[in-house]
């Protein structure tokens, strides 16, 4: 009996046997498959300069796009302020170690063009996967310019502002007056809601910043235009700009109506100090926070002399190309989806930048934001009005040169014309290079 038992235990050891190599080879197989299934994923970094609730939403974005992708891994990295973006942009190209995708300015694309160190996201427009022309059409036409050089698309818009005009409703409505729409009106709504008292004033209707920003909501919407049509030569010293600079300077030396500050106006606004003063529609936050219970505040296009006119500010996506085949076509379908009619709404919503795509305005979810939110419906509406900066490599260096002619004249250094006549003169010989 027990002789006959050691064959049926030898038939056992081989089944364990037989199972046990059966699972070590399931294990490798699985193992296998895993390493193969990470090693199919392809990895993009994309440097940003977007900190506090404006990363928070992007990173919600990012979280969203991984899980609709997930062979796709996007490691956002925040760099700080735009100037160290662009600085550690710069040092990575030297180095031949950039991200693959980064925000921009026009201007700072303009160089990287120049380096042959973009790949332009026009490769990406015919095929599958692509943009039809419907689709490149639905981004608002000025963007697509500040994205162009040379006849083609480097570029995608992505948190893109408009200038707006921030006012005291409480102020305006004891004043017995309507929001301001023109320069004049801007004059008269300034000086109601200047309060004088004992020869001194403390509160002024408005408030003003030695910058070219200022100088440009003021130039554009009086019919003019820093450089000629072929980029080549200054014209903001015309006319235009000349009374536009005056304007400015009469509201803060004949007037008496406004004063200028170097930095933001968010604070002096909220404590009362100004009622008036211009900024962007991604301000709407900060202005939301100095202002809270205080008073009412609305928001209205920048008034005008000649036309409507919406200066933009912001930056676009960039795809260097350095970048992999695989790197740059996942960095193309992350690109696309995040410039997409709903997350351009979405970031829109949570941010107060524009929506990039026109076809984002009529979305539900944007329809409803806009109905419970009016005071950020008018810098929406503004978008149809909308101008660009000139994107060309030396736009940093004018626009120094304009915010230097400007503090001048806000100094009475010099009067508005021979500040800007010296400016254009600058500008002249650094575009002649």
């Amino acid at each position: 009996m027990r002789a006959s038992g050691a064959p049926r235990q030898g038939n056992q050891l081989k089944r364990v046997i037989v199972c046990v190599i059966c699972l070590s080879l399931l294990v490798m197989l699985l193992a296998g498959f895993s390493s193969a299934s990470a090693s199919s994923k392809v990895t993009i970094t994309f440097w940003h300069g977007m900190g506090s609730a404006l990363g928070k939403t992007l990173d919600e974005l990012v979280a969203e796009f991984q899980k609709q992708y997930p062979d796709i891994i996007v490691k956002a990295e925040y760099q700080g302020s735009y100037g160290a973006l662009n600085q550690k942009i710069m040092a990575a190209l030297a180095a031949k170690k950039p991200p693959t995708m980064a925000q921009a300015y026009g201007n700072w694309v303009a160089e990287y063009v120049k380096a042959g160190a973009v790949k332009p996201v026009e490769d990406f427009f015919a095929g599958p996967g692509g943009l039809s022309k419907d689709e490149i059409e639905d981004f608002w036409p000025e963007l697509r310019v500040g994205c162009t050089f040379d006849g083609k698309m480097y570029t995608l818009p992505f948190n893109k502002s408009v200038a707006i005009y921030i006012y005291n409703l409480t102020a305006l409505k004891e004043a017995g007056l309507e929001p301001p729409k023109t320069w004049e009106e801007l004059l008269a709504a300034s000086k109601a809601m200047t309060v004088v008292k004992d020869g001194k004033v403390t509160r002024y209707g408005m408030v003003l910043r030695p910058n070219v920003d200022y100088f440009a909501n003021l130039l554009f919407t009086n019919g003019g235009r820093y450089l000629d049509p072929s980029g080549k030569k200054a014209v903001f010293n015309g006319s235009e700009g000349v009374e536009a600079l005056q304007f400015m300077v009469d509201m803060l030396h004949k007037y008496k109506v406004a004063y200028y500050i170097p930095g933001y106006a968010d604070a002096d606004f909220g404590a009362g100090k100004t009622c008036g003063y211009f900024a962007t529609s991604a301000s709407y936050s900060y202005t939301d926070k100095a202002v809270g219970s205080k008073f009412e505040w609305g928001i209205g296009p920048i008034p005008y002399k000649k036309g409507p006119a919406a200066p933009v500010a912001g930056t676009d996506l960039v795809m260097f190309a350095s970048a992999t085949p695989e790197e740059q076509q996942a960095a193309w379908k992350f690109m696309k989806w995040l410039t997409s009619p709903t997350q351009t709404a979405y970031w829109a919503i949570n941010t107060g930048y524009i929506p990039v795509r026109r076809s984002a305005l009529y979305l539900r979810q944007m329809k409803e934001w806009m109905a419970a939110n009016p005071r950020n419906a008018a810098s929406l509406n503004a978008l149809k009005f909308a101008v660009t900066d000139p994107n060309i490599a030396e736009w940093q260096d004018i626009r120094e040169i304009i915010s230097q002619a400007v503090e001048e004249a806000f100094l009475a250094k010099a009067t508005p014309k021979e500040a800007l006549d010296k400016a254009a003169e600058k500008v002249n010989a650094l575009l002649a290079k």
